[in-house]
């Protein structure tokens, strides 16, 4: 006989803190505060649709779907971005200790009221991606008789990026974003990798000029984006992957690439990065100015400055691994010829 179990139903007073904002009638934002009995398995959207309706009819949000597909209801508690319809409450009131949450609109994006943001700068930054495909006749039939056939190898490199509902859940925890507006995002990024590694696509080094318009290369790797993403998207190996792919169809004359060669070449020679002389293999002549004014700067308190990189012990076992690494690139690349 089965033993029935029961859950353990939980329930515990808490205080919601929500940021709010009227145009037209607040000069800035302020927080209210109300009371709500959270029980176990209420989510974020439960606990905002209790509030409209037994507190505030005023309080402002946006949500359609309820099952983590539309996107659309993401908002940040506690700092963290999240999809208010799948993420509990009860268990981040636990984890933080406190009977009291904060819930405001997502970041890097102008709020319309409330937790409602403009999204229509993520939106035009997405098109000049062109996130969809340009047909490769190559790979697509004429027809409708025949089908676009892939192998499950291209599949499997680009299945699990279609996942992705573009909530900018990513974008708002980006810190790029945060400091540069012309920045892409990782959601946009990775929707422009997504399409160039597809076979089917035909615009590949298109996207991969306008990823680096948008500063393909100025993301951090800080990584949030993969902590917030819903759906593990990992826009971060998205953008990762963008650069190499760049860097793969000849694209090596920008900082970004010169930074990534002189990285790998100079682990392979000294075991670690050549960081005195880094600014100059990367920005040329114009480099000079940062090297003499860390210099300055050492000098000013005294310590010796230095233009020489010792080498790291284990410095030939980080060169054999070079080596076999490019005997295993070389291998792949005649099996694909083939």
């Amino acid at each position: 006989m089965t033993e029935k179990i029961t859950p353990i139903r939980e329930k515990m007073l808490a205080n919601i803190r929500i940021q709010r904002f009227t145009p037209g009638d607040d000069r800035s934002s302020y927080f209210d505060n109300f009371k709500v009995q959270v029980e176990t398995g209420m989510t974020v959207l439960e606990v905002l649709r209790h509030i409209k309706n037994t507190q505030d009819s005023t309080l402002t949000f946006r949500a359609f779907c309820r099952s983590a597909i539309c996107g659309s209801c993401t908002v940040r508690v506690n700092a963290n971005s999240v999809l208010a319809c799948s993420t509990q409450l009860l268990p981040i009131i636990k984890d933080f200790g406190k009977a009291s949450v904060t819930i405001t609109p997502m970041a890097n994006l102008p709020v319309i009221r409330d937790l409602v943001v403009d999204i229509d700068p993520v939106i035009e930054k997405l098109a000049k991606m062109h996130p969809y495909l340009m047909e490769n006749r190559e790979r697509i039939p004429e027809t409708l008789e025949q089908e676009s056939l892939m192998s499950k190898k291209e599949l499997k490199q680009f299945d699990s990026l279609t996942d992705c509902i573009l909530c900018g859940a990513c974008f708002s925890a980006c810190s790029t974003v945060k400091v540069d507006e012309t920045y892409a995002g990782p959601l946009t990024i990775a929707k422009a990798y997504r399409f160039s590694i597809d076979p089917r696509d035909s615009f590949r080094g298109m996207r991969i000029q306008a990823s680096m318009d948008q500063g393909l290369w100025s993301c951090v790797q800080c990584r949030k984006c993969l902590k917030v993403c819903p759906k593990d998207i990992r826009p971060a190996d998205s953008i990762r992957q963008m650069r190499r792919i760049a860097i793969d169809d000849g694209i090596h004359d920008t900082a970004g690439s010169r930074r990534a060669k002189a990285y790998t070449d100079d682990v392979e020679k000294f075991g670690q990065v050549n960081k005195p002389m880094l600014p100059v293999v990367v920005n040329g002549t114009k480099g000079w100015t940062a090297i003499e004014a860390g210099e300055a700067a050492l000098e000013k308190h005294g310590l010796a400055p230095t233009r020489q990189v010792c080498t790291l012990p284990g410095q030939e076992g980080a060169a054999k691994i070079y080596a076999k690494v490019r005997e295993i690139e070389k291998k792949e690349k005649a099996r694909e010829q083939q």
